[in-house]
């Protein structure tokens, strides 16, 4: 993943890692999965795409939520939110699993105003790594 043009970074600040979560839904049920699948398709279809990025540099966290129309041609909602390190209360994983192997990894942040849960499409080792990264972040 190349680097966001909404991610403007500071002087000394350098990204140390970014990932890139599902922004349809957050929920485990695999039933609600495949209903938000299929509407994704549809979104595709006539050109709508959401995406939502964590973004963890050395000296913040950064969440881009964008949603774009005409297959990404025309931006049309693009939210920034920079948290410094004195706002995040908890950060940490999750994993959920349902009907005995339908598993959906969170990552999860929690600062003053807001939970963010977001669905991550990888291996929890890697997320893992990252929840480290941004707790020695935050514990500075």
């Amino acid at each position: 993943m190349s680097i966001l043009k909404e991610v403007i970074l500071f002087d000394n600040e350098e990204i140390l890692y970014k990932i890139k979560g599902n922004a349809y839904t957050d929920s485990p049920n695999p039933l609600v999965k495949l209903i938000v699948s299929l509407l994704r398709i549809i979104w595709i279809i006539i050109g709508v795409k959401l995406k939502t990025y964590i973004v963890v540099t050395n000296k913040r966290v950064i969440r881009v939520d964008k949603k774009t129309i005409l297959w990404g041609l025309i931006p049309k909602d693009t939210v920034v939110s920079t948290l410094n390190k004195k706002t995040i209360q908890t950060v940490g994983y999750a994993k959920s699993v349902r009907w005995l192997f339908f598993k959906t990894i969170y990552f999860k942040l929690e600062n003053m105003t807001e939970m963010i849960n977001i669905t991550y499409k990888g291996k929890i080792k890697d997320l893992a790594e990252m929840t480290h990264k941004v707790s020695e972040l935050v514990s500075e």
